[in-house]
């Protein structure tokens, strides 16, 4: 099994990505013949006792089968969506136990242990099957592997290993866009989301004190275009915040509450324009999950103070985080902030 540790390592060069692991069939289509269970497509209409039968595998959960070299998983998403796809052909996989601890790698169970072994062909093939309201699962003709660093979520204070597989198959398939996600939010322990918070509150009161508006003299507009993230050298500096950034989306917003341009407001009593509030739709505490910076005019929001408060604390604010999303969703694409509207509410915990 890979060193977790040096996973990045290994990988340096690697296939470390969310597409269909094209040129790693390509490697193996002249020396590995996939004989085995090549239905010719997708093999519909086939029970979990078939499944064991013509596999030669036996059950260790509902969800996973195996045998020596071969990890069979079931997804039944009558159940619910708890494994879902990247582009289509990536599939994340939730692992099969909850460990006590972080990062665990001695008390592995055998599935996930495994799933860390999905590296290569040699090692661990993944199969895996599906069905959404039907008796009977269908077959995904092909071989899963490992594509990215496997990572830990938090599920009621214990850790999960998810399992980021890439489909190789010579057969065309996509993953219906429902069983989708842009993040995974999930990554983002609970007890940063409110570290983050708290900054939030600091920062407002330190952007009041400090901010300095000359919008007759700056020329503002959206650059449209993913901007590079900050690069600290310790994990203990703060999330990065720009003054003149959050500066310039209020300009943008014309000093208006961009919820309601009716809403009453006041004139800040240092400076003759109305008092409206810098707001990061997308939270900074998940800038982990994007590779390009939060902290852009496209995702900070202008907001009059009871706005601003709702979203935070309100009982409506689900209202007011789906209307931003809906005038905001093309501005972010641009800024390659990428996710559906269900993601932007999960990371409010609104579900």
């Amino acid at each position: 099994m890979i060193d977790y540790d040096k996973w990045d390592e290994y990988y340096d060069g690697g296939f470390a990505t969310d597409e269909p692991i094209d040129r790693f069939w390509e490697e193996y289509d002249s020396t590995f013949e996939d004989e085995e269970f090549d239905y010719g497509g997708q093999k519909t209409n086939v029970t979990a006792k078939q499944i064991m039968q013509e596999m030669g595998v036996k059950a260790i959960t509902d969800k996973f089968l195996y045998r020596d070299g071969v990890v069979v998983v079931l997804l039944d998403y009558s159940k619910g969506i708890f494994d879902k796809w990247k582009n289509g052909t990536v599939l994340y996989c939730n692992g099969e136990q909850t460990y006590s601890t972080e990062r665990d790698m001695k008390s592995l169970s055998i599935v996930d242990r495994m799933l860390f072994n999905a590296d290569s062909l040699e090692k661990t093939r993944v199969r895996v099957f599906w069905k959404d309201g039907d008796k009977n699962y269908q077959f995904i003709n092909g071989v899963f592997l490992l594509c990215k660093k496997p990572y830990q979520i938090e599920e009621e204070g214990k850790y999960r290993w998810v399992f980021p597989l890439s489909l190789i198959s010579k057969y065309i398939f996509r993953m219906p866009e429902e069983y989708s996600f842009h993040v995974d939010i999930r990554r983002v322990k609970k007890s940063e989301v409110k570290d983050a918070n708290k900054d939030d509150e600091i920062s407002v009161m330190e952007f009041n004190e400090c901010a300095s508006f000359d919008s007759a003299k700056r020329s503002v507009c959206y650059k449209r275009t993913p901007q590079k993230k900050n690069v600290y050298s310790s994990i203990q500096e703060k999330i990065e915040r720009s003054r003149k950034i959050a500066e310039n989306a209020l300009i943008l917003a014309n000093f208006k509450c961009e919820i309601d341009n009716e809403h009453f407001t006041f004139i800040r009593k240092n400076q003759n324009i109305p008092y409206t509030e810098a707001h990061h739709l997308v939270p900074l505490a998940y800038a982990e999950l994007f590779n390009c910076s939060l902290d852009v005019e496209e995702n900070i929001v202008s907001l009059c103070s009871t706005c601003h408060n709702q979203i935070h604390y309100g009982k409506d604010a689900e209202l007011l985080i789906r209307k931003l999303y809906a005038s905001r969703k093309e501005l972010l694409r641009d800024a390659g902030i990428i996710l559906s509207e269900q993601e932007l509410l999960e990371m409010y915990e609104i579900y």
